[in-house]
């Protein structure tokens, strides 16, 4: 390991990872994915107009399938499995 600190990485809460894992359990439960699905998690800044500030998107991917996508106004650590379930949830 170099020690190499990025300056310009973004501060990352200490309770991150574990807000990470458990988004990433809670959506397996949600719908039903089994162990070969990944199932990846990004928060991301947003400076445009009309875009919130934080946006946690939740990306579903299978293999031969295009990505399934959620997204929810929220930090990671903020995100609720009502949250999870509207951002999955089958539009009209």
């Amino acid at each position: 390991m170099s020690g190499f600190v990025n300056p310009l990485a973004r501060k990352q809460n200490p309770g991150y990872p574990q807000a990470v894992a458990a988004l990433k359990a809670e959506t397996r439960r949600l719908l039903g994915l089994p162990d070969d699905v990944t199932v990846s998690v990004t928060e991301l800044a947003c400076r445009d107009l009309g875009c919130p500030d934080i946006e946690t998107v939740i990306g579903i991917l299978v293999a031969g399938a295009g990505p399934r996508i959620g997204k929810v106004h929220k930090t990671i650590p903020e995100v609720t499995p009502a949250d999870l379930a509207a951002a999955f949830a089958p539009q009209p």
